[in-house]
């Protein structure tokens, strides 16, 4: 699996405090069987500001420290940019770092209340740039959460979703998971990863995310919530819908014995 939102890069922004977390992590995330994680810390949030220039360095000395200690994990570059005025000049200049600092797709965070004036507007630039903005975690946005067909809409112009698998799982709470279960078999979510900031709690997980997805969605559209759109973020290729299948009944009570074995 690759993991397309996570914040492993040590002393950066609110994820891995230090070098020695930032390995925990990425030992938890392989031993999940995560391959490959793309690195995005915080930008323009009004708390971190990490330039591409920053978060290049600072992925490539991970790497270094990832290869002397064994870890078979492989690391990519990218960042979480707030959804500011700003940010399609940011990406323009180079200041802003897009999906494997390809200018192709670029993860966009919202406020965790509120949708901004002019949100709409800053996505439409970010189309218009030919950059896909990859919404970040929405079913935990209030806003979108009490008007969820204002994010189908953003996903019919182009843009894409992604989920974070604790509230797949409903690690969350059970408004969060009901919501995007609701949006994963309308077929507006693309991706999902894990948004790990600790190895525990936070952690870089998608085993029981993307089980969760089989019974909601099928296999099929599953793996490629999990490997095959990410693997294509990572290699600057169009990010696909999925195609939901409902799950048969026997799938429905499988997920039933899962979620009471885990309570």
């Amino acid at each position: 699996m690759i993991d397309c939102h996570n914040h492993t890069l040590p002393g950066i922004d609110d994820g891995a405090h230090d070098t020695d977390m930032a390995l925990s992590m990425a030992q938890c995330a392989a031993s999940d069987g995560i391959e490959t994680i793309v690195c995005t810390p915080h930008h323009l949030n009004g708390v971190f500001t990490n330039s591409r220039t920053k978060i290049l360095k600072a992925v490539l000395e991970l790497r270094t420290r990832l290869a002397e200690a064994g870890v078979p994990l492989q690391l990519v570059p990218g960042s979480e940019i707030h959804l500011v005025p700003e940010l399609p000049s940011k990406i323009l200049e180079g200041d802003a770092l897009t999906y494997a600092d390809r200018g192709r797709a670029a993860l966009v965070e919202l406020p965790k209340h509120t949708v901004p004036t002019g949100a709409e507007a800053i996505l439409e630039q970010l189309l218009y740039q030919n950059v896909t903005p990859i919404i970040a975690h929405p079913e935990r946005n209030s806003e979108l959460l009490r008007h969820p067909d204002r994010l189908s809409e953003w996903a019919s112009w182009g843009c894409k979703v992604q989920l974070t698998g604790q509230s797949c799982t409903g690690d969350f709470g059970l408004h969060i998971q009901k919501q995007s279960r609701a949006w994963c078999q309308a077929g507006h979510v693309h991706l999902i990863a894990s948004d790990a900031h600790r190895p525990k709690g936070r952690a870089p997980s998608l085993t029981k995310a993307r089980d969760t997805l089989a019974l909601w969605v099928g296999d099929v559209a599953a793996e490629v919530l999990t490997v095959g759109n990410p693997n294509n973020l990572v290699h600057g290729e169009p990010v696909s819908d999925i195609q939901a299948v409902a799950p048969a009944r026997r799938f429905r009570r499988e997920w039933l014995t899962r979620l009471l074995r885990s309570n």
